[in-house]
């Protein structure tokens, strides 16, 4: 009688040859990359103007506010803060206008209209607040019915 010394091992055969499983893996990873690329591109908002003149125009803008502020230092007291309240109301309302290009869409446009709104009540509250007296009060008062009034006027115009 021979006698066996080793047991051959039983090989199992899988169900997916694996060049077919390669394959099929590469295949979902390309069309998984591709449907992520549509998606990206289908998600991101149109334009009006590129990031690069976006980018250049918000730079722009930064250092146009910074000379504003610059020519504000000489003064003092009350004419500083007024200086000053107007280089940022300016700053704010070109951003604005800035992204109202930039993104085209109508709520654009009106966040444009509402920032150069609030911008001229911050520049007359601190007009007012340069005042002294029994004036500033009354100021105050004329101020946030004339913004009250700008407010209705630019939510009247979108509608």
């Amino acid at each position: 009688m021979a006698r066996r010394l080793a047991h051959e091992p039983v090989r199992r055969h899988s169900a997916v040859k694996k060049t077919t499983f390669v394959l099929t893996a590469f295949l979902a990873l390309l069309l998984s990359l591709g449907a992520l690329g549509l998606g990206a591109a289908v998600d991101s908002p149109r334009t009006l103007m590129s990031r690069t003149d976006y980018n250049a125009g918000r730079k722009a803008i930064e250092s146009e506010t910074r000379a504003a502020f610059a020519q504000c230092r000489p003064l003092t007291g009350a004419e500083r803060d007024v200086c000053k309240a107007q280089a940022r109301a300016e700053e704010r309302v070109k951003v604005a206008d800035l992204q109202a290009r930039y993104h085209g869409t109508v709520a654009a446009a009106e966040d444009a209209r509402l920032a150069r709104v609030k911008a001229g009540f911050d520049v007359a509250r601190a007009r007012c607040e340069a005042e002294s007296g029994d004036s500033k009060p009354d100021c105050l008062k004329a101020a946030r019915e004339d913004r009250a009034r700008a407010l209705a006027q630019a939510r009247q115009a979108t509608t």
